[in-house]
C-alpha cells in the first residue's frame, strides 16, 4: 500500500527586506521554533522540522491533521511577521530513515508543497495546499482574504482564539494583555461566530 505524507513548508513573507541584524535575530528564533515543534509534534512527525534557506521551515507529517495548529502556533510565536504556510500531499521517493529531517528527503509531497508555496507567493496567500481535495484550497483562499482584510490586532485575536480554543474571554484577555471589552469589540467586528464555523469546516477537511 502506498503511503502518503503531508510536507509542510513555512516561509516568512518579505523577510529579505529586513535589516541584516533583524533578519539574523529572526533566523535564530526560527531555529528555536523548529526545536519546539519537533518536541511538541513528535508523535505526528514522519521527519523532523529543520530550517532551510535561513528563514524557511520544513517538516513532514504522517497526516494533515496537525497543520492547522502548527500554522497558528507559528503565527502566535511570531506576531511581528507574516507566515506563508504551504502543504503538499503525496509520496516519498527517498527512503525514510529514523531520525531524518524533512530537508534530507524528497518526493512528490515536497514537490507539491513547493508548488503550493510558489502559488501562495503569486497570489498573496498565507495558507496554500497542493495534492488535497480542491475544496481545501478554496478554504485556504478564503482564509487568506480574511487575514489580509483584518488589522494586525484582529489577526492577533484570531490567532490566539484559534490556539487557545477553550480559553474564556478573561483568560484570553490576560494572555493578550488587553481588556476583555477590547477582545469582544474586535470579535464583533470580525463576525467571529461565522469565522469559527468556517474554521471548523477547514479542520474537518484537513482531517479527511
Amino acid at each position: 500500500m502506498t503511503t502518503h505524507y503531508t510536507a509542510l513548508i513555512a516561509d516568512v513573507a518579505a523577510s529579505r527586506a529586513l535589516a541584516p541584524p533583524a533578519r539574523a535575530r529572526l533566523q535564530a528564533r526560527i531555529r528555536d521554533a523548529a526545536r519546539e515543534l519537533n518536541a511538541r509534534y513528535r508523535p505526528h512527525l514522519a521527519a523532523r522540522f529543520a530550517v532551510t534557506l535561513g528563514d524557511e521551515l520544513q517538516g513532514l507529517f504522517k497526516t494533515a491533521t496537525p497543520v492547522w495548529e502548527v500554522s497558528h502556533r507559528l503565527r502566535l510565536a511570531f506576531p511581528d511577521v507574516d507566515w506563508v504556510v504551504a502543504c503538499g500531499r503525496g509520496t516519498l521517493s527517498t527512503p525514510l530513515r529514523r531520525g531524518a529531517t524533512a530537508p534530507e528527503l524528497d518526493g512528490p509531497c515536497f514537490h507539491a508543497a513547493r508548488a503550493a508555496l510558489d502559488r501562495a507567493k503569486r497570489h498573496r496567500l498565507v495558507l496554500a495546499f497542493e495534492g488535497f481535495d480542491p475544496s481545501l484550497a478554496a478554504c485556504a483562499d478564503y482564509y487568506s482574504a480574511l487575514y489580509w482584510g483584518w488589522t494586525r490586532r484582529q489577526r492577533a485575536v484570531a490567532t490566539a482564539q484559534r490556539v487557545w480554543r477553550e480559553a474564556h474571554l478573561d483568560d484570553l484577555a490576560k494572555r493578550l494583555k488587553v481588556g476583555p471589552s477590547a477582545i469582544s469589540h474586535l470579535r464583533r467586528r470580525m463576525a467571529w461566530p461565522l469565522v469559527a464555523a468556517g474554521d471548523k469546516v477547514f479542520q474537518e477537511l484537513l482531517a479527511r
